[in-house]
């Protein structure tokens, strides 16, 4: 019998809540965006965590997928809005227990053969976030990691003190 290493279940709690949760706050949901991003928007070579909330975030709005495609496509040079949603945290730590994804040692993540299994019956189902496969395909991989590296870099002096 395998024998599973369950080293951040104890992080993952479930209660009932008296009101009902955001769609977008739900794990099911964040789940299956967080699945649909790294096969649709990462590449063979994985996707790292900044990517999956920059992407994540990019998906709320209109105005929002508006700026991360312009962002992505070279027509905006200075694209300063990320927030960090606990709700994709706690997606990729249920993704990691529930063996959808795994980290790679370079610390980019990626679909298992479980994640792929899953992500492909999302994908079928044109009923199942059809607007964000609309817009993850036209993203694609435009938005590199070293985009998102220069960003950072440039937040990192642009932030500096002298």
């Amino acid at each position: 019998m395998l024998e599973k290493n369950f080293l951040i279940a104890d992080e993952i709690l479930f209660d009932a809540k008296p009101d009902a949760v955001p769609y977008n706050y739900r794990i099911s949901y964040k789940l299956a965006q967080l699945c649909l991003i790294l096969e649709m928007c990462c590449g063979r070579g994985g996707c790292s965590l900044l990517k999956l909330h920059m992407i994540s975030l990019g998906l709320s709005t209109n105005n929002d997928m508006e700026k991360l495609s312009d962002f992505a496509n070279d027509r905006l040079t200075n694209y300063t809005i990320v927030r960090f949603d606990p709700a994709v945290n706690h997606a990729v730590k249920y993704a990691l227990a529930e063996e959808l994804f795994f980290q790679q040692q370079n610390g980019l993540f990626r679909l298992t053969k479980k994640g792929k299994a899953y992500v492909k019956k999302i994908i079928r189902n044109t009923d199942l976030l059809s607007n964000e496969k609309r817009y993850l395909f036209t993203l694609s991989n435009k938005l590199t990691e070293e985009k998102i590296n220069n960003l950072t870099s440039l937040w990192r002096y642009s932030n500096v003190e002298n």
